[in-house]
């Protein structure tokens, strides 16, 4: 696993720097050279180094996600993949519902991550339920709705199953 905070990324990306290297003189010691070197996470992939990664392989890095920013691994200006939603409902003043569930936005959700995405438009608003079809999204007392039928983009918690 990998730590969710800078210094233990930072940690993670070390420790597999060491593991690869290890393997690769273990390789050594039996006469076989490794053509490739190959690590990496999203969290740990801006914290290589010149050394004995040959590629990385870092996940959801090309897209990130809301467990990716809830992290601090990327900026909202790095969110590149959103799902369009619609507001279907909006029942109470700090309650409305979308159109986009889980089979849109995944069921992932990690223990570090509030909600089931991230809504930029609404960063303060939370996903509280999840359905196949559907989204319960409450807002912070104050905050406006949206107005019915307004279209919405909805960061999945992890992008792998959108994607």
């Amino acid at each position: 696993g990998y730590g969710h905070d800078p210094e233990a990324r930072e940690r993670a990306a070390r420790d597999e720097e060491r593991a690869l290297s290890e393997a690769a003189e273990a390789l050594r010691e039996l006469g076989l050279e490794p053509r490739v070197l190959s690590g990496g996470s999203t969290p740990t992939a801006g914290r290589w180094r010149p050394g004995p990664v040959d590629e990385l392989r870092p996940g959801v890095y090309v897209f990130n996600d809301a467990q990716q920013l809830a992290m601090g691994c990327c900026g909202v200006d790095d969110l590149a993949l959103a799902a369009a939603s619609t507001v279907i409902s909006v029942p109470a003043p700090d309650r409305f519902v979308l159109d986009a569930g889980s089979k849109v936005l995944g069921a992932d959700r990690s223990a570090w991550v509030t909600g089931h995405g991230y809504l930029p438009q609404y960063p303060e608003a939370t996903i509280t339920a999840l359905w196949e079809h559907h989204a319960v999204v409450h807002l912070p007392e104050g905050a406006p709705a949206p107005r019915l039928g307004a279209v919405l983009a909805v960061v999945p918690n992890h992008v792998c199953q959108p994607v």
